[in-house]
């Protein structure tokens, strides 16, 4: 693999491991609120924005469905288990991050997640001031699977689509990754990979581990 100018990650599922922490809050929502939520509903929005989420909740659970109630429930949930416990770092990402600091590549984070949300929840983890620049899904016109993430990351740190490596767990970003022209290494969480997935990838990982080997597997 030709060495990366910037690796783009995604935040949710990929470094933190923090989509079983969501599905509890939802079903602690579900629970408060009287209604009916699957794993299955909740993981079929893995990587969508807000918007894009409540629209598809609406369209499931119908429009008297309190999404922002839910939203408070659960951003109350997960944020008593980092303040219990600490933000959950996936396997290997420490690593990553020294690896390409030290081969002074740049790194970026496009995230389905609010900016500010976003920044917290990094920044609860320690990590936040490691990236060049870090994109939120309120930041851009169009949110995964659209390219606009992943096209506004590489412009602000100068770098060109074909430079660049993007690190994702979902179908919607490693669609959206693939359509901004750039390689995407899918490290899956919750959510398999679909058959289209797999066909755009450059790999498919079982970790962060794995995908450092990929990243540097020509030994520069």
């Amino acid at each position: 693999m030709k060495t990366p100018k910037l690796v783009i990650f995604d935040m949710d599922g990929l470094m933190l491991d923090t989509e079983t922490l969501a599905i509890a809050g939802w079903h602690a929502a579900a629970c408060e609120l009287n209604i009916a939520i699957t794993d299955e509903l909740l993981k079929s929005v893995i990587g969508l924005t807000r918007e894009l989420c409540k629209t598809y909740m609406f369209e499931t659970l119908g429009h008297e469905f309190d999404y922002d109630k839910a939203l408070d429930i659960i951003h109350d949930n997960v944020d008593k288990h980092f303040n219990e416990h600490g933000v959950p770092l996936k396997p290997g990402l420490i690593q990553l991050l020294d690896k390409l600091e030290k081969m002074g590549i740049k790194k970026a984070v496009a995230t389905s997640t609010a900016y500010d949300r976003a920044v917290y929840k990094l920044t609860l983890a320690g990590i936040s001031h490691r990236f060049h620049t870090i994109i939120g899904g309120n930041m851009v016109a169009n949110s995964k699977p659209a390219p606009d993430i992943f096209l506004k990351a590489a412009e602000i740190c100068g770098t060109a689509s074909a430079d660049c490596i993007v690190l994702e767990d979902s179908n919607p970003g490693a669609e959206g990754a693939a359509r901004a022209g750039m390689r995407v290494i899918v490290v899956p969480d919750l959510v398999p990979p679909s058959d289209i997935t797999r066909k755009r990838a450059y790999a498919i990982c079982d970790s962060l581990h794995d995908a450092q080997e990929i990243i540097f597997k020509d030994g520069k």
